[in-house]
This record gives structure tokens, C-alpha cells and sequence, in this order.
């Protein structure tokens, strides 16, 4: 009687032992803890691991606790899909990361016959054209992008004959297949065109071609590893026109590494921490408390791919891949539904994102956001002021270089 007791006993708890296994939400995580990509995955597993506590913390997803198994990896193509292997076979639900849009796209290779819904950092406009049926961006693709950047540097400073230092992989090539016919169609041309090489150490050679151009502005379109290099050789050599840039180079570990020589900087940012809005604020707050550093565009899109997850599964109703998909894409996610998205945000049928970005200027160690562009809108720009202007007029061009002067950083949150 004893025995049978025990194995009762055994058995329920075996049984409440899956009823536990089963009230989980299985997530793996592919992000470059080494190598050109360890800064940007760093702050985007730091994102992605803040909103699973967060969310477990506050009772999970429908009752289930998110379980994430971590991959590692050395920002090189092998061990991502070697990784991506791993985490296909463990069936999760999502599949979280890498980052860099190379490492996302070996990764695709083993994530896209399984449909698993696989969440990216990576913006090069080729990943969603090869189709994936489960990949979904945290941010603007390329697509969505270059036109906001190209108006930045054309219609904000006017710039005619724009300096082209880009790197020299797949975001970068994409970038710049996307962003040349854009800044065509504003009447600009690009008379220097610089790519360098991802890892790349030394500048000196480009930056002394390029001043010799005699370009307007430059366009600055590289991953965080190498804008610093470039910003620190573009002061070393007394560049002395408007530098133009994306939100990697907005970076705090970039600004914080480049020092002086990003001070002045124009940014098109898909993201930003410097946006005053309550949500996005308390999000830096929380971070700063659990890592002692501000959060970057890459923690933001590592958090905001959990709060995806969590929006679409309780949209759908059930902890259902399939379903999910289905859910969340052609649907608008409203802020004032989700606040921890920091924005309203949709998706397309390829996984595309539309949301609200920022054009910023980098002065004092900073970014400071001059404009915002909403989602819907494409041809206007809110100044902090909250007056709505067009992208190319008189007033927008006289806002971008009023904020790029020397101390215009107070001038900027100000207006």
C-alpha cells in the first residue's frame, strides 16, 4: 500500500511536473558575444533578456513564463547557422536574433523551412526580399530608411555632391543600392564613393580621398565597429563639412568611444532612448538600474521583440507560431494598447515594420532628437515644439543646420 502511495504520489507529480513543462514559451537567442558584432549583440541580449524578466515578472504571457536557451556566438557566419541549427531543433516558439543583417542572413538558411517567427536587428533590405514566411524586423528596414536618411542630408542641408563611406557587406551593399537612386530623385550625386571593410582599423587612406572630392557633406554608412575609427580619423584630419549618418553610428558606445569627434553628427534614428515619451524614459530608467549603462537602438530592439511576442500571443489567444504570424502581420499594434513597444508599430506580410523615427544631432555625448517622422507620414516632419513641417522646406533645412552648430545640443531639446 506503502509503495502504491508513493508511486501515486510520483505520478501526480510527474504529471504536474509537465503541466509546469508545458506552461512555458520556449524562446532561443542567437546573438555575437565576440567579434565585429559583440557590442551591438551585447546590447541587444541585454534588450531581449530585461523584457523576459520583465514579463515573467509581471505573470508571463497568458500564464505561461517565457524560457529562453541562449546561443553565443563569434560574429561569423558558421557559428550563427551552426547555432541557428541548435535552435531549430529545440522547436521554440521564436527565435530571437542575431543583430547584424550578414549573421541574420546565415541564419535564415536554417530558420526559414521551419516558419519558426525569427526576430532580426539586422535592417538590410535583401533580408525580407528573399522571404521568410516567420521573419520579423525590430526596426525600419532599409527600404523604410534610406529615403528619411536621404531626405536628411538633402533636403535638411541642402547638400548637392555627398561623400559615400559605406561598408562593405550586406547592409552596407543593400544601403547603398537603396539609398543612391533616392538621392537621384532629391538631385543629389554622390561624387565620392568609399567602401571599407567590416573590422577595418585604418581610415587615413579614405578620409584623405575624400576630403580631396571636395564633397558637401558625408554620408557615413557603417556598423558601430568601424564609425568610430572613421569619426576619429575624420577629426585627425580636419574634416570640415556636415557628416550625416544612421542611428548605429548614434550608438552610446559609439559616442562614448568617439569622444569630440562625434559631436556634431546628424542622425536618422529608427530608435531612440533621448525621445520624451514616458514609456521609452522608463524603459532607460529600468535598464540603467539593471546594467548601470544606458540602453542603445539595439537594447531597445532586443526588448521590444519580447513585447511583440508577448502583444501577438495574447492578440491570438494562445501560444500558437502560426497563429502569431497571422495575427500580428498587416495588424497595427497601438501604443496606447502596448506602451512597452514605445510606439505604434505594424507589419507588413514580409515582416517589414513601419513605425515613428527620429532625425537627431550628437553633441556633449548624446543624441538630441530635432524631429520626429510619423509612421503614416513620410513628407513631414513634428519638431519638438510639436509644429509640423515639411521635409523640404526653408524651415526644416534651417532647423537641421541650426542644430548641428557647436552647442546646439540645448538648442535642439529646446525647440
Amino acid at each position: 500500500m506503502k509503495n502504491r502511495l508513493c508511486a501515486l504520489t510520483l505520478g501526480l507529480l510527474g504529471l504536474w511536473g509537465c503541466a509546469v513543462a508545458q506552461a512555458q514559451i520556449a524562446l532561443a537567442g542567437i546573438t555575437d558575444a565576440s567579434g565585429a558584432g559583440a557590442a551591438a549583440g551585447s546590447s541587444f541580449k541585454n534588450g531581449y533578456l530585461m523584457g523576459i524578466s520583465e514579463v515573467n515578472a509581471a505573470g508571463g504571457v497568458l500564464g505561461q513564463q517565457l524560457a529562453l536557451t541562449q546561443y553565443d556566438t563569434d560574429t561569423t557566419a558558421d557559428a550563427v547557422k551552426a547555432a541557428a541549427a541548435k535552435a531549430v531543433a529545440a522547436k521554440p516558439f521564436a527565435i530571437l536574433g542575431p543583430v547584424f543583417s550578414s549573421m541574420t542572413a546565415s541564419a535564415m538558411s536554417q530558420t526559414g523551412e521551419s516558419a519558426t517567427p525569427h526576430f532580426t536587428g539586422g535592417e538590410a533590405a535583401s533580408l525580407t526580399r528573399k522571404f521568410h514566411p516567420g521573419l520579423l524586423r525590430t526596426s525600419l528596414s532599409q527600404l523604410g530608411s534610406m529615403p528619411r536618411l536621404g531626405a536628411l542630408i538633402t533636403h535638411g542641408l541642402g547638400a548637392r555632391k555627398i561623400g559615400l563611406i559605406w561598408v562593405d557587406n550586406e547592409f552596407g551593399q543593400d544601403g547603398r543600392a537603396v539609398l543612391l537612386p533616392v538621392l537621384k530623385r532629391n538631385g543629389a550625386t554622390v561624387t565620392f564613393d568609399g567602401p571599407v571593410k567590416s573590422g577595418q582599423k585604418d581610415f587615413a587612406q579614405t578620409v584623405a580621398a575624400l576630403k580631396a572630392a571636395g564633397v558637401d557633406a558625408l554620408l557615413l554608412y557603417v556598423n558601430e565597429g568601424e564609425a568610430v575609427g572613421v569619426l576619429k580619423q575624420l577629426k585627425v584630419q580636419g574634416f570640415d563639412k556636415p557628416i550625416v549618418s544612421d542611428g548605429l553610428v548614434a550608438a552610446q558606445k559609439v559616442i562614448d568611444s568617439a569622444g569630440p569627434a562625434a559631436d556634431g553628427v546628424l542622425v536618422h534614428m529608427n530608435m531612440s532612448t533621448g525621445v520624451a515619451n514616458p514609456s521609452v524614459q522608463a524603459f532607460v530608467s529600468r535598464y540603467v538600474a539593471r546594467y548601470g549603462a544606458r540602453p542603445d537602438q539595439n537594447s531597445m530592439k532586443g526588448f521590444i521583440a519580447v513585447q511583440t511576442i508577448k502583444a501577438g500571443v495574447e492578440m491570438a489567444g494562445k501560444a500558437d507560431p502560426a497563429l502569431f504570424l497571422k495575427t500580428i502581420k498587416d495588424k497595427r499594434l497601438e501604443k496606447k494598447s502596448y506602451p512597452e513597444l514605445m510606439s505604434s508599430v505594424s507589419y507588413d506580410y514580409f515582416g517589414d515594420l513601419n513605425r515613428e523615427s527620429y532625425f537627431a544631432v550628437i553633441q556633449g555625448g548624446s543624441s538630441h532628437i530635432v524631429a520626429t517622422l510619423q509612421s503614416s507620414d513620410g513628407g513631414s516632419v513634428t519638431l519638438a515644439s510639436g509644429k509640423q513641417i515639411a521635409l523640404n522646406s526653408n524651415e526644416f533645412r534651417s532647423e537641421i543646420k541650426a542644430s548641428a552648430q557647436p552647442g546646439a545640443d540645448k538648442a535642439a531639446s529646446q525647440r
